[in-house]
């Protein structure tokens, strides 16, 4: 049945690592989707304690992501799985006790800012045991799992608020305590030496020196997975405001069908990989990104319901085709010993489109109209396909990298 939903199944090498990046992301979804409302509904706490609590979340998380990459190569994936899973499982058992506001919200701002040093890690993982392999299905993989977490998450939480904001910290914690007890069988089973490249085994790798190419690589990364992250967060950050602001449909009706794009993923990612495998991956890639850029131009007439769902269809098409791409290119283009870095640097470019979008694209429509907006848009978009092209050039004459 899942198959058929789906559209296709798992690399079985990576299901036990899958098992826990989805329990980790339900428990993730269920507790950052709840966490300001619990603040105002359950410790009547007023909005500047809410702001403050959530701008100290957001700022963890970008200190975690930069410093995610360089404790991975030093410790290895799985450790430092494990590690972050039992601190995760810690914090999460305090908001099972009668705590303090600020109790509750340094909990969280420890879960919040140690997740992307995990996350980093569940990625290097991942990209290790698809070396032998497809690269882009093992991520594609990742990304329908962390999109069914934080789907299914939220919807968990739901259920559990029906008996009162105890039994949904319980339910955050025992989420939480799943993932590490899944992390720890799979440390103890040891994956399989022809399965796993050096990177995921539980000694770390000696790293190499950064060579100029390298640093030149790893800026066109940054650039190039900026844009597309500036692009993501227009969609996420801004898009709802503007179809609130403007009164083009409420914020309930605006929920309804903002929905239909995680239903698109979870039917879609694996066909998608099937459908273009014939393609290129340099074209995939490209035009996946470029895709999610110029799709902002169907807005060029004006905001409606109708634009807006053709827009979701066709940026979530985009986003399932630049995705995998990304994450595998961000692999092949490490140098060995230092993938951590790698995918911990290009991580932290998802924190910079969080904070940049909004900021910068809330400005520029105030100050110079929609237009500039979707224009903007579609220049990330083509900016982010450049930096691509040229990484790939650079690693496909550099083969192997060392």
């Amino acid at each position: 049945m899942a198959t058929l939903v789906l559209g296709g199944r798992f690399e079985r090498a990576l299901v036990p690592v899958l098992m826990v990046i989805g329990t980790n992301f339900a428990g993730f979804g269920a507790l950052v989707g709840y966490f300001g409302i619990w603040l105002i509904k359950a410790r009547h706490a007023d909005v500047e304690t809410v702001s403050t609590a959530l701008f100290l979340a957001g700022l963890a998380g970008a200190v975690g992501a930069g410093t995610a990459g360089s404790a991975v190569d030093r410790l290895g994936p799985q450790r430092m799985i494990i590690g972050i899973a039992a601190l995760h499982t810690i914090g999460t058992a305090v908001l099972v006790f009668p705590v303090g506001t600020w109790t509750g919200i340094g909990a969280v701002v420890m879960v919040t800012g140690t997740q992307p040093l995990r996350g980093v890690a569940q990625r290097t993982l991942i990209g290790a045991l698809s070396r032998q392999g497809s690269g882009e299905k093992a991520f594609a993989d990742l990304r329908l799992v962390l999109n069914l977490g934080m789907f299914c998450g939220p919807l968990v939480g739901a259920g559990l608020l029906h008996w009162g904001w105890q039994s949904l910290r319980v339910g955050v914690f025992l989420l939480y305590a799943l993932s590490l007890v899944t992390a720890v069988k799979l440390y103890s089973a040891r994956l399989p030496d022809e399965m796993t490249a050096p990177a995921a085994r539980s000694r770390p790798v000696a790293s190499s020196p950064m060579s100029r190419e390298h640093w030149r690589l790893l800026l066109l990364l940054l650039v190039g997975s900026s844009s597309a992250w500036i692009i993501m967060y227009l969609y996420e950050a801004v898009i709802p405001i503007l179809v609130v602001g403007t009164q083009v449909m409420s914020a309930s009706e605006w929920g309804f069908v903002y929905s239909v794009g995680p239903l698109l993923f979870l039917v879609g990612q694996f066909r998608i990989q099937r459908w273009f495998r014939s393609f290129a991956p340099l074209g995939r890639l490209l035009g996946g990104v470029s895709l999610m850029g110029f799709a902002f131009l169907i807005f060029w007439d004006g905001l409606g319901t109708a634009t807006l769902l053709l827009f979701i269809v066709i940026f979530v098409f985009g986003d399932m085709l630049w995705g995998p791409g990304s994450e595998d290119l961000v692999i092949r283009a490490a140098p060995k010993g230092r993938t951590g870095a790698y995918v911990g640097a290009v991580t932290s470019t998802m924190w910079i489109g969080n904070a940049v979008a909004p900021a910068a694209g809330l400005y520029a429509r105030e100050r110079y109209g929609d237009h500039v907006l979707w224009l903007g848009a579609a220049g990330l978009g083509l900016l982010g396909a450049l930096c691509y092209a040229k990484v790939y050039q650079l690693v496909s004459t550099a083969e192997p990298v060392e």
